[in-house]
């Protein structure tokens, strides 16, 4: 099995609730961008996953993500981050995740701490808000 992480800049929280079960429009919003991702993620393995993505304010790290995002030395950022495996080795990989994602509509304005005037995931240039990292050997995807 391989391991792998996404860690992204548009909250991906899952919530399980959806316009039948609330009428929190925060919750289901959340809710309706998991689905989105978590459909992308599936389109070529079934994830194995004990846990919901998560949530940390913390300081990116260099070039984590795109330029767009570096403004500020000091500037905190809401990270997601989702750990998953694949129990076909070599199934997925990160270039592989960068062309499925990228332009992948989101619906923005939630718990986010950036502006994403994109409203889509984008996974290269100065706007990629989400990096594909195979944990087993460190391949990542660099902007």
């Amino acid at each position: 099995m391989e391991a792998l992480e996404i860690r992204t800049l548009v909250d991906i929280t899952q919530t399980g609730q959806t316009k039948f079960k609330s009428q929190d429009r925060l919750l289901i919003n959340q809710q309706a961008n998991w689905n989105t991702f978590f459909q992308v993620l599936s389109m070529r393995i079934n994830p194995i996953f004990n846990g919901s993505p998560e949530k940390e304010t913390r300081v990116l790290e260099s070039n984590e993500f795109g330029s767009d995002y570096h403004t500020e030395d000091d500037k905190e950022y809401n990270v997601w981050t989702f750990k998953f495996q694949s129990e076909r080795d070599g199934a997925l990989t990160p270039s592989l995740l960068q062309e499925d994602f990228d332009l992948i509509p989101v619906l923005n304005k939630l718990d986010e701490s950036t502006i994403n005037t994109n409203d889509a995931f984008r996974t290269t240039g100065k706007t990629q808000n989400i990096v594909f990292i195979l944990v087993d050997n460190k391949e990542s995807i660099e902007i």
